[in-house]
């Protein structure tokens, strides 16, 4: 088959790309299943091996598949642990991500503020799902996160005795595939909240985070702000 004949438009890699994300996306392709071979894909998609491999190497960048030499590639698994270290800024003083223990608070539903609904691109009468969460390292609290989802994409996470303590994991049980993230990082006076769940004085300066996360179709998944009390950890930025 032509290689033409079948996709068009957008570059064929991105196209062939999308194509095997759809069967993520629609749950032919599990987290933690294994992808047919590089042979049997190229020949159902009618693609030459080259194409096929540089649409891989996309997904994989974008931490979607994991190749192991020997096994095959895999549909990433987003379990607690492995998807701490994608969107986890903090790192301790070795450049490990933190794996303290975490304290999720009550999820409670209820109408968005104006930012969670720009952010979040709520439609008129949608509510939101929100919790808070602390992170602890050696008993320490060092983050305190404040999470907003929309109610109409995660219905019933209200109503949910437990919460994952990472995005990509609570988002996968829903089969929401996170892509990317983008946020603001400031200094600001620890609001009485924030203060309170991290021990300190009212008005302590802290380092804010603003984050909105997407997925694979670029559309808002969550907003979260975080407020860090930072000592011998730090935040990581990676610039592209």
């Amino acid at each position: 088959m032509n290689e033409d004949s079948k996709f068009q438009v957008r570059p064929l890699y991105l196209q062939v790309r999308d194509a095997v994300l759809e069967r993520i996306k629609d749950g032919k392709l599990r987290p933690g299943g294994l992808l047919p071979s590089e042979l049997d894909l190229h020949r159902e998609l009618g693609v030459s091996l080259g194409t096929l491999r540089k649409a891989l190497g996309v997904l994989e960048n974008e931490q979607l598949i994991v190749r192991e030499p020997g096994r095959g590639t895999f549909v990433r698994s987003h379990h607690a642990g492995r998807a701490l270290d994608r969107f986890n800024p903090v790192r301790g003083a070795d450049g490990t991500p933190l794996r303290g223990q975490v304290k999720t608070g009550k999820a409670k539903l209820g109408s968005p503020r104006n930012w969670e609904r720009a952010a979040l691109r709520l439609e008129p009468g949608d509510q939101v799902v929100r919790f808070e969460r602390t992170r602890y390292v050696e008993e320490r609290p060092y983050a305190y996160e404040l999470l907003c989802l929309s109610d109409r994409r995660f219905p019933g996470l209200a109503q949910r005795a437990s919460i994952p303590d990472e995005l990509e994991e609570l988002a996968q049980a829903w089969g929401v595939l996170v892509a990317r993230a983008e946020g603001k990082v400031r200094a600001v006076a620890a609001p009485p909240a924030a203060a309170a769940a991290l021990s300190l004085s009212d008005h302590t300066v802290v380092l804010s985070l603003e984050r909105v996360a997407f997925d694979t179709d670029d559309n808002p998944v969550e907003a979260m702000t975080a407020y860090f009390d930072l000592r011998n950890e730090y935040c990581r930025l990676e610039m592209r």
